[in-house]
């Protein structure tokens, strides 16, 4: 028991001063572009070769607004996305809306963690449009958004920005996992994603207030 209270007690001690030093409430807007690659294909050091040619990355809009320490972001991008099983090439649309926690160190960086759905649309060249389910397959049945939004897999993301002043420079690290609302007592789904699987983006933001 005397274990637990100093562990929560040390957590108290670390997030109390992070939050009254931080702004009451922060939003940023800035572009992101991720790497189609996965971090797996990254570690291949034949990947690292791709990483300077402009095409291979996805561009968007990034946007976070932040309440203490609790942050919501919403990214949206538009890129291309090949098939490996297929080889069918789509023009993919993304967007993804997360939840979850953002603390600044020192006023120099900010860390966050958050999780939610990531809408995806994929259309082919004869411009057919299917939204992509958990499993990579397309979602079936649905009459609206909602139904569509609850079957979309949801992804984790982690943020590291370093502050510039009113401008915010960082890296972020966005992973599917196989949970959905839709299926939301199997939390396991949650864990089930392998972690190189994820995609490395960088982002720059501009604090409005």
């Amino acid at each position: 028991m005397k274990k637990k209270s100093m562990v929560l007690l040390l957590i108290v001690c670390v997030m109390l001063p992070t939050a009254l030093s931080a702004a009451v409430v922060d939003l940023s807007l800035g572009a992101t572009a991720q790497y189609n690659q996965t971090l797996g294909k990254i570690k291949d050091a034949d990947s690292f070769d791709g990483m300077g040619d402009f095409k291979n990355y996805t561009l968007g809009a990034d946007l976070r607004v932040k309440l203490l320490i609790a942050e919501v972001d919403v990214v949206g991008t538009f890129g291309t996305y090949t098939d490996d099983d297929t080889s069918i090439d789509y023009t993919e649309i993304s967007a993804l809306t997360t939840a979850g926690v953002s603390m600044d160190l020192l006023g120099i960086a900010r860390l966050g963690f958050g999780m939610g759905p990531r809408f995806r649309v994929l259309i082919d060249d004869a411009g057919k449009a299917k939204i992509s389910a958990a499993d990579g397959s397309g979602v079936a049945d649905w009459e609206s958004f909602g139904d569509a939004f609850v079957q979309s897999p949801v992804a984790v993301r982690a943020t590291v920005d370093f502050n510039l002043g009113n401008i915010m420079l960082g890296l972020n690290y966005t992973l599917d996992t196989e949970y959905t609302f839709k299926n939301a007592a199997q939390v396991d789904d949650l864990f089930s994603a392998d972690l190189d699987d994820g995609k490395v983006g960088v982002s720059l933001l501009f604090s409005l207030f």
